[in-house]
């Protein structure tokens, strides 16, 4: 069977090949602790996307742009979205708006759609101790630009979709990768089957995020299991995929006790050398 790796931000100027390498190598790190291997013949997907929204986002970012916007303005100009996911994370960590008023310098009315209420979030959650906050505010902004900008979005699933085919595979998402494995997976019928869809380090259980996902919220027909693993540390995927963040029959199995040993927290091959993540991957491909 096929397993299709789909990678999240920050890849863009990579070689494909290497990053490929890099979540082969951890995972192989993690079956050798979980005493498992691949099936033989497991064929291996990676389709790369790094470079294609990097450079949607860096046209998105200039004054005029060949890409349809939600209303014809530069997205910084519309914060909402990016603010809502930012009270989200910082609602995550324990943040409230008392911390939020005490770094709030503007005049205008608070809100996220006020920008400068929106970088008081950003200065209150740089006050957590081991947190960064300049990593959580490029997260946000790719995540943003992919959910509401049609034109970024189409073309980063087609690769997603193009790499899946027409037979059955397993799907591992990471980070930014999991909402877009999500939102392709959800248009798919029921048949080829995906018998497992594997998310790691995963932001879909930020609400702000779930408004602009595919909906209403439900498994994808075609997975047939969903298992979501997280650091509780790691600050994109805060929350777990449960029935109060994600709804979804089946119910999604979660993992919250990852011990990711990046510098953030978030880092792939953290994840994959998990010997209970690797385990379910292998068990996933041999079913």
């Amino acid at each position: 069977m096929k397993l299709v790796m789909v990678h999240g931000r920050a890849q863009g100027g990579r070689d494909a090949d290497a990053l490929r390498k890099e979540w082969l190598d951890a995972l192989t790190y993690g079956l050798a602790r979980a005493n498992a291997t691949l099936p033989p013949g497991t064929e291996v997907a990676f389709p790369y996307y790094g470079n294609l929204l990097d450079k949607m986002v860096a046209q998105l970012d200039a004054p005029l742009t060949s890409i349809a916007t939600p209303k014809g303005t530069n997205p910084d100009l519309q914060p909402e979205l990016r603010g809502e996911i930012l009270a989200g994370v910082a609602a995550g960590l324990g943040l409230t708006e008392a911390d939020f008023d005490r770094e709030f310098t503007g005049t205008r009315e608070k809100g996220p759609a006020n920008w400068e209420w929106v970088q008081a979030i950003l200065r209150a959650i740089d006050c957590v101790p081991g947190v960064n906050a300049q990593l959580i505010d490029a997260i946000t902004r790719d995540v943003y630009v992919y959910l509401t900008f049609p034109g970024v979005r189409g073309r980063i699933d087609a690769e997603i979709e193009a790499s899946l085919g027409h037979e059955p595979c397993v799907l591992l998402a990471h980070s930014l990768g999991t909402i877009v494995a999500y939102n392709v997976l959800y248009r798919r019928d029921a048949a080829p089957a995906c018998p497992a869809l594997i998310t790691v380090g995963s932001p879909l259980g930020v609400y702000a995020i779930q408004r602009y996902i595919e909906n209403p919220l439900r498994s994808p027909a075609c997975v047939g299991y969903w298992f979501n693993a997280y650091d509780d540390r790691d600050v994109v995927a805060l929350r777990p995929l449960d029935k109060g963040t994600f709804d979804v029959a089946p119910p999604i199995e979660n993992k919250s006790d990852v011990t990711n040993f990046t510098d953030n927290r978030h880092g792939i091959a953290g994840y994959l050398s998990d010997p209970i993540v690797a385990r379910k991957i292998a068990a996933a491909l041999s079913a």
